[in-house]
């Protein structure tokens, strides 16, 4: 005899409905503070190319969206968020403040790479970091506008667990100011032009 699995016993109308419109819907990360390990760590220093930053990727840490990105690439093989401390002349102000947060974030952290002989950046390695992630607009493959995570600033991760700080407003893509969609409203009867 067969098994039939009549879920409608189970779930309202409502239920069935709402599931229905959120079947497609992939959920993303949301813009906000985040505290965050640093799963790697990469030197790009070259001059002659215009290179001179350590590039973090980050996955969070704590709360409910903690592994997101190490989720990412496991799924699609891609690491989803990085952030590039850069060491460049215009930016050693920058570049100084993240090395204090992130020896802030981590007791008994020492990096200092103004020192002499440096700092290995791989002691960065599983070291935690605040990090106040963004949205920022490009354009798909199929030509649609979407939006991505990105590293809008690293701070200290006290500060992230205080709520201080503030999510910067979505970075549009230059050239896109209106909704390709937008079909003005006319009336039938009249010729639009």
């Amino acid at each position: 005899m067969a098994q039939i699995l009549d879920l409608s016993k189970r779930f309202t109308q409502e239920d069935i409905q709402a599931a229905s419109q959120n079947a497609g819907t992939s959920f993303d990360l949301p813009a906000g503070g985040y505290v965050c390990k640093i799963v790697n760590s990469i030197l790009n220093d070259n001059p002659d190319a215009g290179k001179a930053n350590i590039e973090l990727h980050v996955d969070i840490a704590e709360g409910e969206h903690a592994g997101y990105f190490q989720q990412l690439e496991d799924r699609f093989g891609f690491w989803g968020l990085r952030g590039w401390m850069s060491f460049k002349f215009d930016q050693l102000g920058n570049f100084q403040r993240i090395c204090m947060a992130l020896c802030n974030s981590n007791p008994g952290l020492q990096f200092n790479p103004f020192a002499p002989g440096g700092a290995d950046i791989d002691i960065l390695k599983g070291k935690m970091i605040g990090v106040v992630i963004g949205k920022e607009e490009y354009k798909a493959n199929s030509g649609d506008i979407k939006e991505k995570n990105v590293v809008s600033k690293f701070i200290e991760v006290d500060k992230i667990r205080a709520k201080k700080f503030k999510v910067p407003e979505t970075k549009k893509l230059k050239g896109v100011d209106f909704d390709p969609t937008f079909i003005p409203e006319t009336d039938e009867t009249e010729i639009p032009f």
